[in-house]
């Protein structure tokens, strides 16, 4: 095999598409945060769409560079990293995220107790906005879901009461009435911002470093019991989160 030097552009080009992929999702999350790019633009085409083909892209690309310096890796290995290691990094990655995606149901709220269901203050819905979440008291997972994911045919017309019993046990009632200082700890330990507190209410908003998502809690103390309530207020599916938020806040209630 003829050998090809490392200053050819066959290098360049494979290193340069190869660091594409992360620099356009870093792109596409740091501008969602602070609001250049709409929440579903960045998350939707410019992350799972075209991040998704620019790793594929530069995955291709640092094979092809695997395969004109396999017999002087020790020179070019550098060129491995960025055309070969990264690109690849980001393939696993976007494949993870959707193995998990079709794993996990197409929610994006938990609450511990759907027989009261809790909801937010004025002060809160408008911070929520009007593209936000509807907050209602018996919410269903749409039969739509399927056109966009096959894998939530499983989760298409079951409320979230049920999904929420069936997959998030640690999102549970708290059998005692909480101070509301220990709420504002609980919260303020997880990252929430707390915007309200009285006697027997507490609420507040966790917002992620990355992509602006917000989500929004409110936690009802009542004698013998605590509850809560966590709603996303963007994205079709939480990935887990409002279940982690919740259980990890039920946890610290109960300790």
């Amino acid at each position: 095999m003829t050998s090809v030097p490392t200053s050819s552009p066959v290098f360049w080009i494979a290193a340069a598409l190869g660091v594409s992929s992360p620099l356009v999702v870093l792109a596409a999350a740091m501008g969602s945060d602070i609001g250049w790019i709409g929440f579903e633009p960045a998350v939707g085409f410019l992350t799972l769409t075209l991040g998704w083909w620019l790793a594929v892209l530069g995955t291709v690309g640092g094979v092809v560079v695997l395969v004109l310096s396999v017999r002087r890796l020790r020179r070019t290995w550098p060129w491995l990293v960025f055309s070969l290691l990264i690109p690849a990094s980001m393939l696993c990655g976007f494949v993870w995220v959707k193995a998990r995606a079709d794993a996990l149901p197409p929610i994006h709220e938990t609450a511990t107790d759907w027989t009261q269901p809790l909801g937010f203050s004025h002060l809160l819905r408008t911070a929520r906005g009007e593209t936000a979440w509807p907050v209602s008291g018996d919410p269903v997972v749409s039969g739509a879901v399927v056109d966009i994911r096959p894998a939530w045919a499983v989760w298409a017309g079951r409320p979230v009461s049920e999904i929420n019993a069936e997959t998030c046990p640690g999102a549970r009632t708290v059998p005692r009435l909480v101070p509301p200082e220990e709420v504002v700890a609980a919260l303020e330990a997880e990252g929430v911002r707390v915007l309200g507190v009285s006697l027997w209410r507490v609420e507040g908003t966790q917002t992620s470093a990355f992509y602006g998502r917000a989500r929004d809690v409110v936690v009802r103390m009542e004698p013998g019991s605590t509850d809560l309530r966590v709603v996303e207020r963007v994205g079709l599916i939480d990935l887990g989160d409002t279940c982690g938020l919740a259980a990890r806040v039920v946890a610290r209630l109960s300790g």
